[in-house]
């Protein structure tokens, strides 16, 4: 038991190391098998990452109004996930805005240079989440709850699509992405014991009713633009869905 319960805190810390700048122990042990076990923390990483970005933003908000201490919070995340998010979000735009084919919108993705599409969206989205999170009068639990909800909404389509990459001489390649039905439910799990801490049950039902039926939109956006899923998606994927929470949470 004591085994087991070591090599979970190790996966954990395996994915705390792949969707963060957060420092971690070289000595953790790293397999493609563990890797692509660790994405079911992503849920507790978003934990992490929104506890900490409500930590900051409670301790700026101390110190300076409330409109300083959300782009602070905001300036904190992005640091501490080394934008991770932002630019496979950038990079969609650019691809799926700029490209005609699946092939070259998966060119344009990888291309470092960023375009007009990735410009607009980035400026636009933190301008929203800007105006949206000023707007809220529980800030701090609007972050901490967006930031895990958003984070497995991404992940879960690691579980249920198909990889999408490109091969020589430009040929789509859609491989099924190794996952397991115990990874998903815990995942699952996770997300669903974060919604106990929304306040009201109308807030819940609105806020996971949006949800899903943004992932049959994403799901949808993603199999007609390239077929499956990219990892630039699903940080664009995640980037929308917090600022979906953000928006049902104001408007709620």
């Amino acid at each position: 038991m004591k085994d087991k319960l070591i090599r979970e805190l190790q996966v954990f810390l395996l994915a705390i190391s792949i969707f963060t700048r957060i420092p971690v122990s070289a000595s953790v042990p790293y397999s493609e098998a563990r890797k692509n076990e660790s994405y079911k923390y992503g849920g507790l990483v978003g934990l992490v990452i929104g506890g900490l970005t409500a930590l900051v933003y409670m301790i700026a908000a101390s110190i300076w109004p409330t409109e300083v201490a959300v782009v602070i919070s905001m300036a904190f995340s992005v640091y501490a996930t080394g934008a991770f998010h932002e630019d496979g979000f950038a990079d969609t735009c650019d691809g799926f805005g700029g490209g005609f084919t699946p092939e070259r919108k998966l060119e344009i993705m990888k291309d470092s240079r960023v375009g007009a599409y990735a410009l607009l969206a980035v400026v636009l989205i933190l301008l929203l989440k800007y105006t949206t999170l000023v707007s809220l009068e529980q800030i701090p639990l609007a972050l901490v709850i967006a930031h895990v909800l958003s984070r497995s909404m991404a992940i879960s389509f690691i579980y249920t699509h198909g990889y999408v990459r490109q091969t020589e001489q430009s040929k789509l390649k859609i491989a099924k992405s190794p996952s397991s039905k115990y990874d998903f439910l815990t995942m699952i799990i996770i997300a669903g014991l974060m919604t106990l801490f929304i306040p009201t049950f109308k807030l819940a039902f609105v806020l996971i009713a949006t949800l899903l039926l943004a992932r049959i939109w994403f799901s949808r956006w993603m199999i007609k633009q390239v077929g499956g899923y990219t990892g630039d998606a699903l940080g664009a994927i995640q980037q929308i869905s917090e600022v979906l929470c953000y928006l049902v949470f104001l408007a709620v």
